[in-house]
């Protein structure tokens, strides 16, 4: 097994007074790191705005729709953030997950060179290689009225993991080629996510000022193909994905050329259309 994070390195390089991040927290295991920064969001416990949880290991992992999985310790990145984004309305809060895509993106980029391909598929996955899943990504908003409202999105990434012990679809950076560190993954994630927070908040939600939406059109691999979306009750949308929005939403062009929007909150899969 891969030597554990180093707890106090990463508050160096992240933390106070010079870092982008208020508290970063290493735990050894959990259930769920989104779960933990949940029952955070307010009380006397209350966790601040920009927190971070790292956790070596997963049993009780959460991925959309109420999937559940358990991820194998030191190999790979489970953690969650928590964000208290006043400067931004509620209703555009639906761009969290896709920043961290787009964090994500752009730390493999930045970490492999550009050796390791790195695209993103709508609204919740990272794509590595030849398209194979690499990370997940999971936000969830606290339930808290008032000032103590907060967004916790939580990625899963596999580093150290050899193909062969991944599940059919999956793939790994390790499995691509890249030897990282986790350590080092961890802060370039951390710092691009951080930067295009900042921007989003500057901007207040208005991805398209920000020029966060320009960013993730650019490297969303969903865009132009042929998708099947499924929706809930079993409904579902066959068309060319064809954009996404200023509110992170995904415009699905049916052949007979009506155009669906549907946000990720809506959608149970977006799948490839069979061939």
């Amino acid at each position: 097994m891969a030597a554990p994070l180093d707890e106090e390195s990463l508050r160096r390089a992240l933390g106070p007074p010079s870092g982008p991040w208020a508290v970063l927290d290493v735990v050894t295991s959990t259930g769920s790191t989104n779960a933990d920064l949940l029952a955070r969001v307010a009380g006397p416990d209350a966790a601040p705005d920009r927190t971070v949880l790292v956790a070596e290991h997963q049993d009780a992992g959460r991925g959309r729709r109420e999937r559940v999985w358990e991820d194998r310790a030191g190999e790979g990145l489970t953690f969650s953030v928590l964000l208290r984004p006043r400067e931004v309305a509620p209703e555009r809060w639906g761009w969290a997950p896709l920043l961290a895509g787009l964090a994500l993106v752009e730390a493999v980029g930045a970490l492999t060179g550009g050796a390791v391909p790195a695209a993103l598929k709508w609204p919740n996955d990272l794509l590595l290689g030849d398209g194979a899943k690499g990370a997940g990504v999971l936000a969830e908003v606290g339930a808290v009225t008032g000032d103590e409202r907060a967004l916790v999105v939580g990625i899963g990434l596999n580093v150290a993991t050899p193909l062969a012990d991944l599940p059919a679809g999956a793939t790994s950076l390790a499995a691509e080629g890249a030897e990282l560190e986790r350590g080092d993954v961890l802060v370039a994630v951390l710092r691009a996510l951080a930067d295009l927070d900042g921007r989003w908040r500057d901007a207040h939600g208005d991805a398209v000022a920000a020029g966060i939406v320009d960013d993730y059109r650019a490297h969303c691999a969903t865009l132009g193909r042929e998708v099947t979306v499924t929706l809930p009750g079993d409904r579902v949308l066959a068309g060319r994905a064809v954009d996404v929005d200023r509110d992170g939403r995904l415009a699905v062009r049916a052949p007979d050329g009506d155009t669906t929007v549907v946000s990720a909150g809506d959608v149970v899969h977006v799948r490839p259309a069979a061939r």
